[in-house]
């Protein structure tokens, strides 16, 4: 989930997918298992809902790719509860023993729809509501360092600018100094 490469930044890209609301769904525990499965760690908060895409169309997307990505809906900056799953197992990579030197920059995008301010300000918040959930979770908030936008400069390679996944927070890792 994590690749450092000193001195720069090594690149740990999370999605989000679903609507800013959600409820409940009854199969929670599958995620938590899923979460424990694939990334070794059971996440602080699986209480969380479970939310689903929101957008119909094909995915371009790997495996690989889908599960380091985190996504938001049209103009949301909101984290699904799939999202508060994924950030908190995040949250126990990040206090292993292994990345706990960890330090993280946020870079919000967005998709070309709008205007170039308006989406660069989207995807500030986008980039401030991943920072405020890993904030809440790691033992030491202080190592995000940087959150910024890009907004629409930056499309995913490949995709188009209007593409849904290009509505995402990036979060790269590097050793703190």
């Amino acid at each position: 989930m994590c690749t450092c490469r000193p001195p720069g930044f090594g690149i740990l890209i999370l999605a989000l997918f679903g609507p800013a609301t959600t409820s409940l769904a009854s199969d929670d525990a599958a995620l938590c298992a899923q979460a424990m499965q694939q990334y070794g760690v059971t996440p602080a908060r699986c209480a969380a809902p479970q939310s689903h895409p929101t957008d119909s169309a094909p995915n371009p997307l790997s495996d690989e790719i889908q599960e380091s990505h985190i996504f938001f809906t049209q103009g949301g900056a909101n984290l699904s509860a799939d999202a508060q799953v994924q950030l908190a197992v995040l949250v126990s990579v990040l206090d292993t023993s292994v990345l706990q030197r960890a330090c993280l920059r946020l870079i919000g995008h967005s998709d070309s729809s709008g205007g170039d301010a308006a989406n660069k300000a989207l995807a500030l918040k986008r980039a401030q509501a991943v920072a405020a959930a890993l904030r809440d979770g790691l033992k030491d908030p202080s190592r995000i360092r940087v959150v910024e936008s890009e907004g629409e400069s930056r499309p995913l390679t490949g995709l188009e600018g209007t593409s849904a996944h290009n509505r995402r927070v990036e979060i790269q890792a590097k050793t703190c100094p």
